[in-house]
Formats: structure tokens, C-alpha cells, sequence
């Protein structure tokens, strides 16, 4: 009988050598992707720095720098005065409900006050259906707010039904 004298590598010394190969990869790959984190976090960086750089250089237009009515940083202007009504009560007439009602009576009142009626009051205010609801769902309202001071100013409110709730948006006069 003969006998194979043929040497075979340790399967030890293979499995070494496996490990080792795939330790590098690995390592490899952690080291490239280190490398493009960095390349991309450091784009990101430089270029929150130029956007920061720009605003802080922006400058605001000379026809928007008008003065705000009843600027609290002058002295010399008078201190307007905002009379709100957050007693509850609201004006009655119109299609919404009450809850709706009182959102559209707040915000009213805020148009109403930057609109140069100074104290808007529940009593005296009517409100009238200019638009019946549309497909969607859509009206429009005039509030006729009693300014308080004998004098009433109209103002065109659309409720508009989204997702369960009534939008109102109140136009400024003249819009």
C-alpha cells in the first residue's frame, strides 16, 4: 500500500486567513463610509454657515419699514387701546354654531381693531348670509360690528368646513 504523501494546508491556518480577509472588508467599509459622512456632514455645515451669513446681511426694503400704529417703542405715540370682548356673549344670526360663531366673534373683533374700530361690541352687531354654502360646504357672512362709539364698520367672513372643523377668515375692509 501506498501512502499519499501529498501535504494539505491546516484548515486552521485557512480559517486565519478567512478572518483576516473579512476583518479588512469590514474595516474597509466602516473607514469609506466614516469618509462619506464626513465629506456630506461637513457640505451640510459649510453650507448652514452661508445661510446663516445671508441673513445676517439681509436687508429689509425701505417701503416695508414703515412705522407700526401705536409703536410701544415710541414714546411720543399714543398707547393704543384693545378692548376685546371675552365675556362669551356673541352676535347672533347667521349659519354657524355657536362654537363656530365665537371663534369668528374673536377674530372679528381683532380685525376690527386694527381696522380703526375701537371697541367692537356684541350689542348692535348684526350678521347677514351674503353666500348660502356651496358644494364644499362654503359660506360667506357680513358682520356689521357696532364699533362702540356710535359708528359700525362691515366685514366680509368666510367659514369654510375642513376635516371635521369651520375655518373663518375675516377680510379687511376695502380687500
Amino acid at each position: 500500500m501506498e501512502k499519499n504523501t501529498t501535504s494539505q494546508p491546516a484548515s486552521g491556518t485557512n480559517r486565519s486567513l478567512i478572518i483576516g480577509i473579512v476583518i479588512a472588508i469590514v474595516l474597509c467599509c466602516c473607514c469609506a463610509i466614516t469618509a462619506v459622512t464626513g465629506y456630506y456632514g461637513y457640505q451640510t455645515y459649510l453650507e448652514a454657515q452661508r445661510i446663516a451669513q445671508d441673513l445676517q446681511e439681509f436687508e429689509i426694503p425701505q417701503e416695508f419699514l414703515t412705522p407700526i400704529p401705536g409703536d410701544p417703542f415710541d414714546p411720543n405715540q399714543p398707547t393704543p387701546s384693545f378692548d376685546l370682548d371675552v365675556s362669551g356673549e356673541i352676535p347672533s344670526g347667521g349659519l354657524a354654531d355657536d362654537e363656530t360663531r365665537l371663534t369668528a366673534w374673536f377674530s372679528v373683533q381683532l380685525v376690527a381693531i386694527i381696522s380703526e374700530c375701537s371697541i367692537p361690541t356684541v350689542e348692535g352687531t348684526t350678521i347677514t348670509v351674503i353666500q348660502q354654502p356651496d358644494a364644499n360646504g362654503e359660506w360667506q357672512e357680513e358682520w356689521n360690528v357696532n364699533c362702540g362709539d356710535g359708528t359700525s364698520q362691515p366685514f366680509k367672513v368666510t367659514f369654510t368646513p375642513e376635516n371635521g372643523i369651520v375655518n373663518v377668515n375675516v377680510e379687511l375692509p376695502g380687500q
